[in-house]
C-alpha cells in the first residue's frame, strides 16, 4: 500500500494513467473480499442480535452523527465537513478478519460484525445525507446510493453465485492467492488516487496535510470512543468495534462518490485512506497494554 503511495506520488503520469480505472479497480477488489465471506458466518450474526444492532448502529450513524456534529461546531467549510462525515459512514472493511488477526482479536467476532454493516451501509448513508442539514450540497444521492448498494450487495450477490458453483473448499484453497490479489489491487487504487492527492499535494501542501490530519482524528478517535462506548461488554467486544469503526471500507466509498458528488468532497473521501494504512501499527500496541492494564 505504502509502495503503491509512492509509485503515484513520484510518478504522476503513472498515476494520471491509472486514474480512469480506480472505480472498477475497487469494484472488482470488493468482489474478491467478498469471496471470502463464509456463507454461514452469515448466520453467525444471529447469535447476538442486540450486540451486532448495537454496534452496526454505533458505527454507521453515532459515529459519523458526531462527526457532522464537530465539524460545524469548529466551523469546517461544508465541502471537508461532508467529505469527512462519508468517510466515517463508509462501511467496514469486508476483509476486516485479516485486520484482527493481526491485532490479535476473534476474527470471526469481526466478521460477524462486518458482514451486516455492510450489507447496511448504503441505506445508512442514504439516511445520514437526507436527514442532516447541508450534508447534501454538492452530492448526487440517488446516484451515490444506488452505486453504493450496487457495489456491495453486487460483489456479495456474484460472490456467493462463485462460491456455489466452484465449491467453498476450492475458494478456501485459494486464499494466500485471494490475499495477493487483493494486495496488487489495493497498490493500483493508492496509484490511481495520488493523481487527485498529488495535484492537491503540487498545489497547496498545506491544505493537504490538514486534510490528512483532520482525516487521521477521525478514524483514530471513532476507534477510540468505540473502545470506551463498549467496554462495558467486554474487552474483545469493545477492541473489535473499534476495529470495525477505524477499518474502513474506503476504496468502495471512493468507487460510489467519485462523479457523483463535488471533487473537494471527493478529495476529502480519498485521503481518508491514509489513516487506515497504519492502523494496525496503533491498534496492536494499544490493545495489548489496555489488556494488561485492566
Amino acid at each position: 500500500m505504502v509502495m503503491g503511495v509512492a509509485i503515484g506520488l513520484a510518478f504522476p503520469k503513472v498515476s494520471e494513467l491509472v486514474r480512469p480505472y480506480v472505480v472498477p479497480i475497487s469494484i472488482l477488489m470488493a468482489l474478491v473480499s467478498m469471496l471470502r465471506i463464509e456463507p454461514k458466518n452469515l448466520l453467525s450474526v444471529l447469535k447476538r442480535p442486540l450486540f451486532i444492532s448495537a454496534a452496526m448502529f454505533f458505527v454507521l450513524i453515532i459515529l459519523p452523527l458526531i462527526t457532522f456534529i464537530i465539524c460545524r461546531l469548529v466551523g469546517l467549510p461544508n465541502w471537508l465537513t461532508t467529505g469527512l462525515t462519508f468517510a466515517s459512514a463508509a462501511p467496514p472493511l469486508s476483509s476486516a478478519a485479516a485486520f484482527a488477526i493481526l491485532v490479535r482479536l476473534d476474527p470471526g467476532m469481526v466478521t460477524g460484525l462486518a458482514i451486516p454493516a455492510t450489507i447496511i451501509a448504503p441505506f445508512t448513508v442514504w439516511v445520514l445525507t437526507s436527514a442532516l442539514p447541508t450534508l447534501g450540497e454538492g452530492v448526487d444521492l440517488s446516484g451515490l446510493t444506488i452505486r453504493l448498494s450496487a457495489i456491495i450487495l453486487g460483489s456479495l450477490a456474484v460472490a456467493l453465485l462463485i462460491r456455489r458453483l466452484i465449491g467453498g473448499t476450492l475458494i478456501t484453497t485459494w486464499s494466500i492467492k485471494l490475499d495477493g490479489i487483493t494486495v496488487v489491487l489495493v497498490a493500483l487504487i493508492a496509484i490511481g488516487v495520488m493523481h487527485d492527492i498529488g495535484i492537491v499535494m503540487r498545489a497547496n501542501p498545506f491544505q493537504l496535510i490538514f486534510i490528512l490530519s483532520l482525516a487521521a482524528l477521525v478514524s483514530y478517535g471513532s476507534l477510540a470512543l468505540s473502545i470506551c462506548g463498549f467496554w462495558i461488554l467486554g474487552k474483545d467486544e469493545a477492541f473489535s468495534v473499534g476495529l470495525l469503526s477505524s477499518v474502513k471500507n474506503m476504496a468502495v466509498m471512493v468507487a460510489a462518490v467519485v462523479n457523483v458528488v463535488e471533487p473537494e468532497i471527493a478529495l476529502v473521501v480519498i485521503c481518508a485512506q491514509f489513516p487506515i494504512f497504519f492502523t494496525p501499527l496503533i491498534m496492536r500496541p494499544s490493545f495489548g497494554y489496555l489488556r494488561r492494564k485492566n
